[in-house]
């Protein structure tokens, strides 16, 4: 089976266990916080996804990491992954889980890339422009990168607006070796 459906399909199971108990938004903040961890922390992304670590050992291992943080449906949910070994999949698991609440939510994902962050006012400037704009309710998610110099990048869903410092340097670059 494709990885791809793997992925969607647990992450339906999980959404539709959460509409039907009516206990969507606690396994909305859930996801987050996992996804987020797996990003973060290297060494939790390679012990769960280790083939040479036992189902047993993993399980026990995400009982006692996540049993204060997260409800105990999500420990059984990432616990039946790891029993069916599909942990390679956890990620996109939560991210397709969280896609499918986005869009039966009306939320559009925005992700606005800088060299430093934002101010609140300047991402609440920026949300409710885009709220507007798109008469839709935003996520905005920030990511850090020092490689474009200043400026930004935003991200609506599939559209992308540069104004990062590094593109306009690339595309004047470009210029001129095609002028010569």
């Amino acid at each position: 089976m494709n990885q791809s459906k793997i992925s969607v399909r647990y992450a339906k199971a999980f959404y539709e266990f959460g509409s039907e108990k009516n206990i969507l938004p606690s396994l909305v903040d859930d996801a987050k916080l996992l996804s987020q961890s797996f990003q973060e922390i290297k060494e939790l992304r390679d012990f769960i996804t280790n083939p040479i670590v036992k189902p047993s050992d993993k399980k026990i291992f995400i009982s006692s990491l996540l049993s204060k943080k997260v409800s105990q449906h999500t420990i059984d949910f990432i616990t039946m992954v790891i029993m069916n070994k599909r942990e390679l999949y956890i990620e996109d698991m939560l991210r397709n889980f969280l896609e499918m609440y986005r869009k039966q939510s009306g939320i559009t994902g925005v992700t606005l890339t800088s060299t430093k962050g934002f101010s609140t006012a300047q991402k609440n400037t920026i949300i409710s422009y885009i709220e507007k704009t798109y008469k839709t309710k935003v996520e905005l998610f920030e990511k850090i990168d020092e490689s474009l110099i200043g400026g930004f990048i935003l991200r609506i869903e599939d559209l992308q607006y540069d104004a990062s410092i590094k593109t306009k340097i690339q595309t004047l670059k470009q210029e001129l070796l095609q002028s010569n």
